[in-house]
């Protein structure tokens, strides 16, 4: 009989499995989980075709600049964020109050059919606003050059 007199088993087996059902649902609710986060970060990367430059060298990724961008459409990127050239100058503020007595540097990226006009606009108000050290982004060559 089942559970015998005292409500335990008698026998001296111990324990001959183990239900796995309750890992199984974790583990599928945690893919799931991933899933969709990996779908919203996938989502902000922005779509940029960067010229390419022979002189392109890698950024430290110990340096932590402002990162802006600017797509085939003329919208304004801060760290992946739109933000309007208005914006620009009240979010250095913001970003020298987080980092008083440092240096901001600052990269921007731009589209290769970005109007030259809004990527000098953009280096003006980032220059009126005391950054001086910033770089703009390129893609290596992919050609070899000519001799």
């Amino acid at each position: 009989m089942a559970g015998g007199a005292g409500g335990f088993n008698d026998d001296e087996d111990g324990i001959s499995g183990i239900n796995v059902t309750p890992l199984v649902d974790i583990m599928l609710v945690l893919l799931i989980i991933f899933m969709v986060t990996a779908t919203f970060i996938a989502n902000k990367a922005l779509d940029l075709k960067l010229p390419e430059a022979e002189s392109a060298a890698p950024v430290n990724p110990n340096d932590k600049p402002m990162n802006f961008a600017l797509d085939k459409e003329g919208k304004l990127y801060l760290d992946g964020t739109v933000i309007t050239l208005d914006q620009v100058a009240g979010k250095i503020a913001e970003e020298k109050a987080k980092k008083p007595g440092t240096s901001i540097a600052a990269t921007i990226a731009a589209d290769a059919t970005t109007p030259y006009a809004l990527v000098i606009k953009v280096i003006d108000v980032i220059r009126k606003n005391e950054i001086q050290d910033f770089a703009l982004t390129t893609d290596p060559t992919t050609t070899p050059p000519t001799p």
